[in-house]
């Protein structure tokens, strides 16, 4: 038989699939095996003592050692350099008398080359012979088929993986298959031509094809990502088992679905992003709040995208310069991604949005919108009516206080600031009763009446309005009214008395503007 292999044809066998197709070619032909001896040509000779140590080669053999870089060989060396291409060599020399002689094929249907070991009572002689025709060099080949792995290999892992192999020929019909195949095949499509039902137009430059097969004995569903590669006319291919990956992908899916089924009915938008800022999950009430078209946002957009039209609808506020408008959208993403963003945004159609990012598991960010026009309106209000009553108690002659149920004052008067002799409303701040009622008696002569303030503005029983005099250390005449009020507060007045005959008089007092204590007045 005459070889015509060129190198070209060897190099290609290099790979997983190369070697697979080499394998299919040893499953699918008939294996040639060298005659010994007969139409046979030696060309390399080893001899080797007892002790395994090499005493005498011929010029090729010694070549061979060198191109192989063993300068000072022994059997030990030589056996483990030509074991990855002949099986089954002798581990150890032993006497033989008479001579023993066995011959070795080549593992690999490309190896041209066969060995030849002799024990006989002084050693082993091993012999490296090919054919008469064979023009290639022992060294070439050596070099090209040693770091290749053996058939025996090649056809243990194919046969032995995990997961199904197989061969289609041409016209769709099975070719080879490893035990994983025939075993799925046994238990899903009892024994069928084809197992999987592959797309015709389906490829080898073509990605994996998801299949789904049917398990009716076990009632399981068993899915699949299926690849191919080209060998001779048909394909090899290969199916891994990713049922994991589709539960855990469904799951996903249902996951998604029952988290917007939630944020549908939140009056607050709410808008995802996953670790590429692409939109992944929104609710009815983004686009209420900002205008922005389901059509658009099932796009996907990026957030860039997303801010960006923000902008052009005016629901956030305009940039002073458009050249910073990704920078700012860029720290935007940054303080998200920290959560450390909340904003307020004050928009030109008279809503008040608060705006708030929030990081999630995998790089995600989740941004909420909420229009807090009516909070804010309610505080405005609240601020324009406590205004009003500051305004009400400055212009009072009187000195007036009023404590909370906690007995902390919530309200004051410049009036009562002058006369407990503070230089500020805000020095009344955090001030308790306690605190009010020793600046008082500070101020006028002793009276028993301080203890009795102090006891009714933290009284929890009804209560009810009383007076007293009270005279100052200047000599004023002053009229105390102790008065309960709503929700537990408590009113103190302090009314200059004028003498007989006199104009009234009041307590004198700077005008300035006066601010509420301990005020819920944000």
């Amino acid at each position: 038989m005459i070889f015509t292999l060129t190198w070209i044809d060897i190099s290609a066998i290099v790979g997983a699939a190369a070697a697979t197709a080499a394998l299919l070619q040893v499953f699918n032909k008939p294996k040639t095996v060298f005659a010994p001896v007969k139409h046979a040509k030696i060309t390399s000779t080893f001899e080797f003592d007892l002790s395994g140590t090499l005493v005498c080669t011929n010029i090729e053999a010694f070549d061979f050692l060198q191109s192989i870089k063993l300068p000072d060989p022994d059997w030990d060396t030589l056996h483990h350099a030509l074991s990855s291409r002949f099986a089954d060599l002798p581990d150890t020399i032993f006497a033989c008398n008479p001579p023993q002689t066995r011959f070795y094929p080549a593992r690999s249907v490309v190896d041209p080359f066969t060995l030849e070991i002799e024990q006989h009572a002084n050693g082993l002689t091993l012999l490296m012979s090919t054919r008469e025709d064979n023009k290639l060099n022992h060294n070439d080949v050596h070099n090209e088929l040693a770091p290749l792995p053996n058939l025996a290999l090649v056809k243990s892992v194919s046969e032995n993986a995990p997961f199904p192999v197989w061969q289609s020929k041409a016209d769709g019909s099975l070719g080879w298959s490893n035990a994983f195949y025939q075993s799925l095949n046994r238990r899903v499509a009892h024994n069928q031509d084809q197992l999987f039902e592959i797309t015709e137009t389906m490829d080898a430059n073509d990605g994996a094809q998801r299949i789904k097969l049917r398990d009716n004995t076990n009632n399981r569903t068993h899915w699949f990502d299926v690849t191919r590669q080209c060998f001779e006319d048909g394909y090899v291919n290969f199916a891994i088992d990713v049922h994991a990956v589709v539960k855990a992908e469904t799951a996903q899916r249902n996951f998604v679905q029952t988290l917007a089924k939630t944020f549908a009915h939140l009056a607050t938008g709410l808008a995802i992003f996953d670790r590429n800022r692409q939109l992944v999950l929104f609710n009815p009430s983004l686009f209420d709040l900002t205008d922005l078209r389901p059509e658009f946002l099932t796009t996907r957009p990026n957030l860039f995208s997303f801010f960006d039209q923000l902008r052009d609808k005016q629901i956030m506020p305009e940039p002073k310069s458009y050249a910073n408008w990704r920078e700012r959208i860029a720290d935007v993403i940054t303080a998200a991604s920290d959560d450390n963003f909340s904003e307020t945004w004050h928009l030109p159609n008279g809503l008040t949005y608060r705006v708030t990012g929030r990081p999630h598991p995998d790089g995600a960010i989740a941004f909420l919108f909420e229009d807090i026009s009516a909070e804010i309106s309610l505080t405005r209000r609240f601020r324009d009516e406590a205004d009003v009553t500051h305004s009400a108690l400055d212009a009072l002659d009187q000195a007036i206080a009023i404590f909370n149920r906690a007995g902390f004052v919530q309200y004051h008067n410049s009036a009562m600031t002058s006369f407990i002799g503070q230089q500020s409303d805000k020095d009344l701040e955090d001030m308790c009763v306690r605190d009010v009622t020793r600046l008082c008696q500070r101020t006028c002569k002793p009276s028993p009446v301080w203890g009795e303030i102090r006891n009714f503005v933290i009284e929890n029983a009804e209560r009810e309005t009383w007076s007293a005099p009270l005279q100052s250390k200047d000599g004023q005449t002053l009229a105390l009214k102790v008065s309960p009020l709503a929700s537990g507060a408590s009113l103190i007045a302090l009314t200059p008395e004028a003498p007989s005959g006199a104009a009234p008089s009041r307590i004198a007092i700077p005008r300035k503007r006066i601010t509420a204590s301990n005020s819920a007045v944000a």
